[in-house]
């Protein structure tokens, strides 16, 4: 499976269903995940290299989303915080709280704790990987040949 498939059907649109279905847990999870994801597809090493999950997430939120992502990842550390507390134990760190709604504290502090909306995210989120597609659609990035045998049956 190529790069640019892989991102569509599962970066985005498996994503939008989650949102239609209104699963708000899994729906950040994956998401968080996506951003990790989506960071392995815009760096020059094999898709599966090991031990690059920060420094993906890191890519990936510098240059897909905007400013305030990278600020509040450099405040917090957004890959330990979030995307790894939600791995492990499906719950984001203590030091964040997510907001189903739009808020308009959006990726702001109050009393240490960054607020994230999960409104603002998703829109954000989907905006990003857009972005990542266009860029392989237009041959800006490398295709990643993804080994998908083991999943086959749920590709489309």
């Amino acid at each position: 499976m190529d790069s640019k498939r892989f991102a569509q059907q599962f970066l985005l649109d498996e994503v939008k269903k989650m949102k239609a279905s209104d699963v708000q847990l899994n729906l950040l999870i994956s998401m968080v995940h996506g951003i990790e994801t989506a960071g392995a597809l815009l760096d020059p090493l094999p898709f599966k290299a090991k031990g690059q999950g920060k420094k993906r997430f890191a890519i990936a939120v510098r240059k897909l989303f905007p400013a305030e992502y990278a600020n509040a990842n450099r405040q917090l550390d957004l890959y330990g915080q979030l995307r790894s507390h939600l791995a492990h134990c499906m719950l984001p760190a203590n030091s964040i709280v997510v907001h189903s709604n739009a808020v308009e504290q959006h990726l702001g502090f109050s009393e240490k704790v960054l607020h994230i909306s999960l409104e603002v995210l998703y829109n954000d989120y989907c905006c990003a990987i857009e972005q990542l597609i266009e860029q392989l659609e237009e041959g800006k990035l490398k295709n990643k040949n993804i080994m998908f045998d083991n999943l086959e049956s749920l590709s489309k």
